[in-house]
């Protein structure tokens, strides 16, 4: 719609929480544990924007850059007396819906964002993500195609001779590529992201282009939402189990638990759980629709969610204050994944944060 939200809307559904802009900017540049050979998150957030592109390259500097933008939004639009009633979080977004709603402190959800990227990005390593601009069932398919010509180009013997080879041999072991590469996170009915190993990975993004699938490679230089990373999920949750977490404040619906959460949730086991199982963002749209949601704002840099929120809901009014003009020739992606490092093309940006 050409106008925002009205203040004090009710009904409006949001990501993050309320006071000056720039407040979760300032204390998150101060935060006295960054990582090292990190370069100084103030002058990139408050003091020298340029110098983003290059800090952007170090894992954890964009997702710290994302989060913290989510939280600006949301508290501008608080203090504008536009409070929301619902928060959404998709993926890594769920860490600052989650603040935004109460849970968590501004500062300690930095934290977590950041100890996020470290185990993704160690764990994680030689596998990646990638969208593709069909359905789910489509994107299966394409998946399994792929997993065929696999199997047929490293395994030529005819259907009649496979029983030849014995029990838990080559035949057996590549029974298992199809699921290599996996759904992780359904953005909206035409928008699938998947994740997998590099190579099985570009091989069906490559598949889908051949069948006039439009198909990208996400900046996300690890696997995410992958059953793969078992483990990884267990390590972060200790690490971010420390984090003191309050009462909910907002109700958040997370699209990973199919549901919103209860005051009696494991909060950070449930951020944990992102790590290996699927995001589906639809069903919980139209759930929050549901709920009595009419507006749906974007709290963060882009309009990737808005567009899934109107692909997803019919009639739906949506408001990206953080909107970006696309380049010429420059259509973004819809929606967005794990968070990923800066990617080459601006147009591909947005879907490369969660």
């Amino acid at each position: 719609p050409s106008d925002p939200p009205r203040p004090s809307d009710p009904s409006a559904a949001s990501g993050s929480e309320g006071g000056p802009a720039a407040a979760p900017s300032a204390g998150i540049a101060d935060m006295p544990d960054g990582p090292a050979g990190w370069p100084s998150m103030r002058r990139i957030l408050l003091d020298d924007p340029d110098a983003y592109r290059d800090a952007a390259r170090l894992p954890g500097v964009p997702q710290l850059a994302a989060y913290t933008a989510s939280v600006a939004v949301d508290r501008v639009l608080r203090a504008s007396g536009t409070v929301p009633a619902f928060a959404v979080g998709q993926s890594f977004g769920e860490i600052a819906a989650l603040v935004c709603a109460g849970a968590f402190s501004i500062t300690d959800g930095a934290r977590i964002a950041v100890s996020a990227v470290e185990v993704l990005a160690r764990r994680g390593a030689g596998g990646g993500m990638g969208l593709l601009e069909t359905g789910e069932d489509d994107t299966r398919a394409l998946i399994a195609e792929t997993a065929r010509r696999a199997r047929a180009a490293r395994d030529p013997l005819p259907a009649s001779e496979a029983h030849r080879v014995r029990p838990g041999g080559r035949v057996a072991a590549r029974s298992a590529m199809a699921g290599e590469v996996v759904v992780a996170c359904l953005n909206a009915p035409s928008a699938t992201v998947v994740s997998g190993p590099d190579a099985e990975l570009e091989a069906v993004l490559e598949t889908a282009r051949e069948r006039g699938v439009r198909a990208v490679r996400l900046a996300v230089p690890y696997l995410s939402h992958h059953p793969a990373m078992a483990g990884a999920d267990h390590e972060w949750y200790e690490t971010i189990r420390r984090f003191p977490r309050r009462p909910l404040e907002t109700a958040v619906y997370s699209p990973v638990r199919g549901r919103a959460y209860r005051d009696d949730d494991d909060l950070h086991r449930a951020l944990a759980d992102c790590i290996v199982r699927p995001v589906r963002l639809p069903e919980i749209l139209v759930e929050v629709a549901k709920a009595g949601a009419t507006v749906f704002v974007e709290a963060g840099a882009g309009d990737a969610l808005c567009s899934c929120a109107r692909l997803t809901v019919p009639d739906v009014a949506t408001y990206a204050p953080m909107r970006v003009r696309r380049r010429s020739g420059g259509a973004a992606p819809v929606g967005k994944s794990a968070p990923g490092v800066l990617p080459p093309d601006p147009a591909e940006a947005a879907s490369a944060r969660r």
